[in-house]
């Protein structure tokens, strides 16, 4: 909550008398840090109502909001796990909550996740965990939420994680629409490597899906709940509508044969991983349905609703990329992550290439030639007509007239028979010159 909201959320509610011996109870502060506040009450430093206590406290940063709301409520338990003291809640789920929390000594941010009672207070369920929390501790990767602790205290089952600042991909999607090609790739294929990583050593995730990979601040994903689906699975008389209640929406992911109850191993999570592809590239699931049931058909027996008619911009080999992960059998999808990671890293550089490529040269169309003028046709009567006689001197006339010719006949034709008429008026004029003078002089 913002600001003073979680003050206000608790104006409605019945007060504890005395904040105090809640505080000291819940453990959320060392025997020291109690002693300072204490006193602090007591010379009136700090005031002694319960609420301006708790709004002076978070104010100081001695409490966090998630921590006073629920001292105010009445609620002291639950603020310490292990030697962990909870600060605020993550989030929530089929298989438990997950909360902030800080080491109480050594002062280590972490996530903690409390498994959910229905299946922490199962024997068979206990055992599970046992296991796959050894499976759990030897996962060390880039692209998986490590584990750092796991214990039991009276019922409460819980796992302590690394702390990962960031979205998960469900909300990362609810605030952006379908994300663009080449980020849907890129976090696709690094879970595909946290994914392989943990098939190399055994571990199925079984529920790979957008609220299960968190993106930190610096585009890093994480695959979360790595093992813990195998605890739904551990008590063998629990019916599958049971399962199904329990892990709600997560049938939007399954696999055909995780759907039909059948064996399950690697490829089966590589199906999910296309689902939450198919998803984040158009923002709708890829086998809808209006019942769990529908669900369940279409993606035993059907084809996944067209993403073209949705996002006609994806190029044919990311299709064809995406129907490998969502092929109904296993035996026709990429046969490990390694595979997979592999082709969505190679297809995301080729977009890449494909997208700063510069454009194709275009070289400029060719000018259309200039018509020339045809001597031989236009202007070959008119030479003829005009040309004078020499044929007493024919080696002058051809070198003249030649030259005469070719000077007129490079003009353009208007201005060709200019010339000749030019020329003509010329003649016509030296021939009559000629004729007075021959008549004076007789």
């Amino acid at each position: 909550m913002g600001g003073s909201d979680w003050l206000k959320s608790t104006e409605a509610i019945a007060l504890p008398a005395d904040l105090l011996p809640l505080i000291r109870r819940s453990g959320v502060l060392s025997d020291r840090q109690f002693e300072e506040v204490s006193n602090k009450v007591r010379n009136g430093e700090y005031p002694q109502e319960v609420r301006a206590l708790a709004g002076r406290l978070v104010g100081e940063r001695i409490l966090t909001e998630f921590q006073a709301a629920r001292l105010l409520r009445n609620k002291a338990h639950g603020l310490l796990v292990g030697r962990y003291v909870i600060l605020d809640r993550l989030g929530a789920g089929a298989r438990g909550r997950v909360f902030k929390a800080q080491h109480q000594l050594m002062g280590r941010l972490a996530a903690v996740k409390i498994i959910a009672p229905q299946i922490a207070t199962r024997a068979s369920s206990i055992a599970r965990f046992y296991r796959e929390m050894r499976l759990i501790g030897r996962l060390d990767h880039p692209n998986v939420v490590r584990a750092f602790d796991a214990d039991q205290i009276g019922e409460l089952l819980y796992i302590v994680m690394e702390y990962v600042p960031g979205q998960s991909l469900d909300h990362v999607l609810e605030d952006r629409g379908p994300l663009p090609v080449a980020d849907v790739l890129n976090y696709m294929a690094q879970t595909a490597r946290g994914l392989a990583h943990a098939h190399e050593r055994g571990i199925v995730h079984r529920d790979v899906k957008p609220p299960n990979l968190l993106v930190s601040e610096d585009g890093q994903i994480k695959v979360l709940d790595l093992g813990l689906s195998a605890l739904m699975e551990a008590d063998s008389t629990t019916s599958f509508a049971t399962a199904a209640g329990l892990v709600v929406g997560t049938v939007n992911y399954m696999s055909p044969e995780q759907a039909t109850a059948f064996e399950v191993d690697g490829r089966s999570d590589l199906f999910s991983l296309g689902c939450t592809m198919y998803q984040l590239l158009s923002g709708q699931l890829p086998f809808p349905g209006e019942t769990v049931a529908e669900c369940l058909t279409r993606r035993v027996a059907g084809r996944p609703a067209p993403i073209t008619d949705l996002r006609p911009d994806l190029s044919s080999r990311l299709l064809q990329l995406l129907d490998k992960l969502l092929a109904r059998r296993p035996e026709d999808r990429f046969q490990t992550a390694t595979e997979a990671a592999e082709a969505l890293e190679t297809l995301a550089g080729d977009e890449a290439a494909a997208l700063s490529a510069p454009p194709p040269r275009q070289d400029p169309a060719p000018s259309p030639p200039v018509p020339q003028p045809d001597t031989s046709s236009n202007l070959s009567w008119a030479v003829n007509l005009f040309a004078p006689r020499f044929d007493d001197h024919p080696d002058l006339a051809t070198s003249t007239w030649t030259r005469f010719v070719g000077v007129v006949a490079a003009q353009p034709p208007a201005l060709t028979f200019s010339i000749l008429l030019l020329e003509l008026v010329v003649l016509g004029l030296g021939f009559a010159l000629g004729y007075v003078a021959a008549i004076l002089a007789g």
